[in-house]
């Protein structure tokens, strides 16, 4: 009777180390972060220009949806907002609070971009009608849709 209770025991350990051994290996990637000086001066033009431009033409890769986080937001909090994992990993940088903007495609995270801004005060969340803006002062970022 104990010989079979360790026996079951040994094969529910067995399933269980098998199952997140497999979770683990064939889980989704996470989308890791990066830096895009080419974009960074586009939006740097923008945000001293006269017009808000429009966030579509600054970027070579097609998104239907952006969120900027702060850089004290925590991947588990990026990943949960966005839905897919991000990692955030901040590269050096001259400015001392840099933004990560996730660009998402179909509700799938397609790129995560540091970026040398602070995070917008109106929302979150910007969908591809999205211009950048300087404001009225030309040197604090401002989203407009």
């Amino acid at each position: 009777m104990l010989r079979t209770r360790k026996r079951k025991v040994t094969a529910v350990l067995v399933v269980a180390v098998t199952l997140g051994a497999a979770w683990y290996v064939f889980r989704e990637p996470a989308v890791v972060s990066t830096t895009d000086k080419a974009l960074q001066e586009k939006v740097h033009s923008a945000i001293a220009g006269r017009h808000p431009a429009p966030l579509t033409k600054m970027t070579g890769f097609a998104w239907d949806r952006l969120q900027v986080f702060a850089h004290d937001t925590s991947d588990g909090d990026i990943s949960d907002a966005v839905g897919d994992r991000v990692e955030w990993e901040p590269a050096a940088s001259s400015y001392s609070g840099p933004s990560l903007w996730v660009f998402s495609k179909g509700g799938e995270a397609v790129r995560a971009v540091q970026m040398e801004t602070g995070v917008p005060d109106a929302k979150p969340s910007w969908s591809t009608k999205v211009k950048v803006s300087g404001g009225a002062y030309r040197n604090t970022l401002h989203f407009v849709e």
